[in-house]
């Protein structure tokens, strides 16, 4: 029997658990929000909050032992410098959990596990700025290939407008200067 164990083991083994985890815990911290069961998002909520703790002690023993939780080096990062820095005041609930109904296909429940403080300059920016440059941030090969291609578009857009603007100066300034010489031209005539 398994009397006064904690840990839900959610059908998997340990390296499974203990993978599937880590998976879970980069998505939380790079979004900043995701979806998931309700079951995982429970036990991912352990997780998260051990390691914002860690995160908030900004020492080398706790970066590598959050290290050799996530395994990736920006992750690690983010969470030590903008994460950490945002709870400092705070002891305890980083994160929440939102039920969001059922899934469509197996009938699972679904939760969205966000932290409850958003970066607010990341709202401020994106309040300044122009939306086309809030989507260059996609990222992979697609995302990539996707910004070049909206690029060129807007380099070819801005060279037809330029060549609008020129050919409607060109061509406002071409009457005005047969207008001068057919004054001129009478003004000569009527001189003679």
């Amino acid at each position: 029997m398994r009397h006064q164990k904690r840990v839900k083991k959610l059908n998997r083994t340990k390296s499974h658990r203990e993978a599937l985890f880590m998976n879970l815990a980069n998505s939380l911290f790079y979004h900043e929000s995701i979806k998931t069961t309700t079951t995982k998002a429970m036990e991912l909520r352990k997780v998260a909050e051990r390691l914002i703790t860690l995160a908030k002690r900004k020492d080398l023993h706790s970066l590598r032992l959050a290290f050799s939780v996530l395994r990736d080096k920006a992750i690690v990062k983010k969470l030590f410098t903008e994460i950490g820095d945002r709870y400092t005041a705070i002891n305890g609930g980083y994160t929440r959990v939102v039920k969001i109904g059922n899934r469509k296909g197996d009938n699972a429940p679904m939760a969205i596990i966000e932290l409850t403080q958003k970066k607010e300059e990341k709202k401020e920016k994106e309040g300044k700025k122009p939306a086309k440059k809030a989507e260059k941030k996609s990222t992979g090969k697609a995302g990539k290939k996707a910004e070049e291609k909206t690029e060129k578009k807007e380099k070819k857009e801005k060279i037809e407008k330029k060549a609008e603007k020129k050919a409607t100066a060109t061509a406002e300034k071409k009457p005005a200067k047969k207008a001068k010489k057919a004054e001129e031209e009478v003004t000569e005539a009527t001189e003679t």
